[in-house]
């Protein structure tokens, strides 16, 4: 313990930590409250028509971390823009039909909650505000349609005052991103694949058991916190492409070294071939002392990436010298594979993808840590500091949930729909108000693991908020003797607002108590309206939770063990699609002058779902997620070994009765693939698929190791998915 953590907290910190509060929030929560205080006082001043929509933006745009406070803020002001753009263009084009105006907001919202979900980080938080933005003009809006100018400035005019008033308050005092946390997650885990790799070299005919699990869990970790790193900083947008990279050649590398396992483990010894061992099979492929030099050189680098980046700041030099090491040690392996007129392993190839990825991740991660950029080079000078920049760092083919979109979609467009027809058909302000609130419901949350769950707790805050706002209406406002009183009064339920988000039993949807509080306190002198009239108002305010709670329960109902059933089951059907795709392809002789299949894009997809299926599996804690690495290594090498199939079909010309055999046994082979693919899981599918594929590795024409493949995944790789199927099929029963 350092001197630092050896001082006693403040008495206040002890006091409030003591009372419940949760004390690094609280500091946030009170000064984010401050913030919408001010944004509510300015744009009040301003003579703004809706000043408390500027505490709203306040509060939304507020982020504990610097980086993420500018990015969210750009976001709502660019979602704003855009919501309101279309809501102006809506109701010009109605003119006045409340028919049109629920039919075209129904269509944009559904728009933007299907292109949402297709996003990652704080964009889809700009998709979801540009769909509720239009939703408050277009429902807010009375009188003729040229009057909508005012209420759409309005709109825009608060967005940026609540925006500015958290920038200008919350800039001061939030930190920095960490940006050596994620840094030394993702270096241990890392390690910890270098690891494994080492322990196979050391034997790589052994058949050492692969905690590959682990290994994925780990990885999956850093995935997740990838999510929202690169918000707000191009340095860390760099760093975060460089990372998925490096998740990427190690996920490659995991396989490789599953795929030795389940080669020497699984009963395939009698067709396993050298090339199987990914590293070698004894000393006549890879010299013992070659393999021994290069298992020093990755346990040393793998030493070193365990250590603290603040401690490897001090001297970056160890870890740059230990991965050039590693570095010269593989290349040395792969000269003296190719000098004996042998090709470069499958497995070292992968190791020396991960190296040269880690390398250039480190260069990325250098200027990430404000250290200076040749700290991040591996012994080799002169390429600069232009090597980070993120102009060199492309981007990655990242899963994308497009089946949820579709669901978010017609759930949130489904449902406006209804609700704009009653509004429509009533002409009723309260419809037009409950309907803004359960647009906000069914997109802002509609990106969550558990919608329906999180219901509960926005329900929850939205009536405390409500409460707040009733109490302030009926019992201090009517004590007011201007407009300015009525601000100055807002402080002190701004104020515990800030106290209910920091208190460890209301945490959970606090946010939108402040939310609902705001939105029921619009200060206009002198206060009008009844206890019966403020009170339907908040009632209606706090439907939209409970509506919502409806919809997403019983429309498209979603929550962790359903993405996870949904990607699962959507990887697996990609197997059955691709074999599809290449019957379509046509006759060999027609294949001649088509371009052979993207080299790496469907790896880099594949192995990002993997990761998110792992998360998602030890997240929900699903029962079958033992089955994943099986699960992980089949989804890899059944695409391989049928695209190396299909490119042996096109290279070769059938001039021979076995040949043309072949050939039909390859056809019939990816014809029984698609039928096992179809519908529900079936045994005898299953079992006429795999006697295809092994009557097809049975075929003296195949090249040795295509039919090693082939038999593989007959003998390992359709059972290993029937697994995952059966387990999906009978959840979902």
């Amino acid at each position: 313990m350092n001197a630092a953590d050896a001082q006693p907290r403040p008495r206040w910190q002890r006091a409030a930590a003591a009372l419940g509060f949760h004390v690094p929030a609280l500091a946030f929560a009170l000064r984010t409250a401050l913030a919408a205080f001010a944004a509510l006082a300015l744009a009040h001043a301003m003579g703004l028509e809706h000043p408390h929509w500027a505490a709203m933006s306040a509060w939304a745009a507020s982020q504990p971390m610097r980086e993420h406070l500018l990015s969210r803020g750009l976001y709502r002001f660019g979602g704003s823009v855009v919501g309101v753009v279309y809501a102006v263009a809506l109701v010009l084009l109605a003119q006045d039909s409340l028919w049109v105006l629920a039919f075209g907001l129904a269509l944009w919202v559904a728009a933007c909650a299907f292109l949402g979900n297709l996003q990652r980080g704080y964009l889809v938080y700009g998709c979801m505000l540009a769909g509720y933005s239009a939703a408050m003009v277009v429902l807010l809006h009375h009188g003729p349609a040229d009057s909508v100018w005012p209420l759409a400035w309005d709109r825009m005019l608060t967005v940026i005052t609540g925006v500015a008033a958290a920038l200008c308050i919350s800039w001061c005092f939030a930190p920095r991103r960490k940006a050596a946390v994620l840094i030394a997650q993702s270096r241990s885990a890392l390690a910890q694949v270098l690891q494994a790799a080492a322990a196979q070299l050391r034997q790589p005919s052994a058949g050492q058991a692969l905690d590959q699990g682990h290994l994925l869990s780990r990885l999956a970790q850093v995935e997740e916190l990838l999510e929202l790193y690169p918000e707000g900083s191009r340095t860390a947008r760099n760093t975060s492409r460089a990372m998925h990279w490096q998740q990427h050649y190690a996920m490659e590398l995991v396989y490789q070294l599953g795929q030795a396992q389940g080669n020497t483990g699984a009963g395939a010894g009698a067709q396993a071939s050298a090339s199987s061992a990914i590293f070698a099979a004894g000393d006549s492929v890879l010299a013992q002392a070659q393999r021994l030099d290069l298992c020093n050189a990755i346990d040393q680098l793998a030493q070193a990436m365990h250590a603290a980046p603040h401690a490897q700041a001090a001297s970056p030099q160890g870890l740059n010298h230990a991965l050039h090491q590693a570095i010269r040690a593989c290349e040395a392996s792969i000269a003296s594979l190719q000098g004996g007129g042998q090709q470069a392993l499958p497995g070292l190839h992968a190791l020396y993808l991960l190296l040269q990825a880690i390398r250039r991740g480190l260069r990325a991660e250098a200027l990430d840590l404000n250290l200076p950029a040749r700290s991040g080079h591996s012994g080799q000078r002169g390429k600069g500091r232009e090597d980070c920049n993120g102009r060199h760092a492309s981007p990655l083919a990242l899963h994308r949930d497009w089946v949820g979109a579709r669901e978010a979609a017609l759930r949130a467009g489904g449902t406006l729909l209804v609700f704009g027809m009653v509004w429509a058909w009533t002409g009723s302000g309260l419809v037009a108000f409950g309907m803004l609130g359960l647009s906000v419901m069914l997109l802002v949350f509609s990106a969550f693991e558990s919608p329906s769950h999180t219901m509960a707790f926005v329900l929850r805050g939205q009536l405390i908020g409500a409460g707040l706002a009733l109490l302030c209406q009926s019992w201090v406002w009517p004590l007011a003797q201007s407009s300015w009183q009525m601000v100055a009064m807002l402080l002190p339920f701004a104020l515990l607002g800030g106290l209910v988000f920091a208190h460890k039993r209301t945490a959970a949807g606090a946010m939108d108590t402040n939310m609902a509080m705001f939105i029921l306190l619009a200060p206009v002198f002198p206060a009008a309206g009844s206890f019966g009239q403020h009170l339907s108002m908040a009632l209606v305010v706090v439907s939209g939770p409970a509506l919502a709670w409806v919809v997403y329960r019983w429309v498209y109902p979603t929550n962790g063990q359903h993405r996870l059933q949904t990607l699962a089951r959507m990887m697996v059907q990609e197997v059955p699609d691709l074999a599809r795709r290449l019957l379509q392809d046509g006759r060999p002789v027609q294949w001649q002058v088509r371009p052979a299949h993207p080299s790496n894009r469907w790896q880099v997809q594949l192995h990002h779902r993997l990761l998110r299926l792992v998360r998602w599996a030890d997240k929900t804690q699903w029962p079958e997620r033992a089955v994943l690495p099986r699960m992980a290594l089949s989804l890899r090498a059944m695409p391989a070994t049928l695209l190396q199939l299909q490119q042996w079909r096109r290279e070769t010309i059938l001039v021979t009765p076995a040949l043309h055999r072949t050939e039909r046994l390859a056809v019939l082979a990816l014809h029984r693939l698609v039928q096992w693919g179809a519908g529900a899981p079936s045994a005898s599918a299953s079992r006429n698929a795999r006697a295809a594929w092994q009557a097809l590795a049975q075929q003296s024409c195949l090249p040795a190791a295509l039919a090693e493949q082939v038999q593989c995944l007959a003998q390992r790789d359709i059972p290993a998915l029937d697994a995952v199927r059966h387990a999906l099929h009978e959840s979902q029963a």
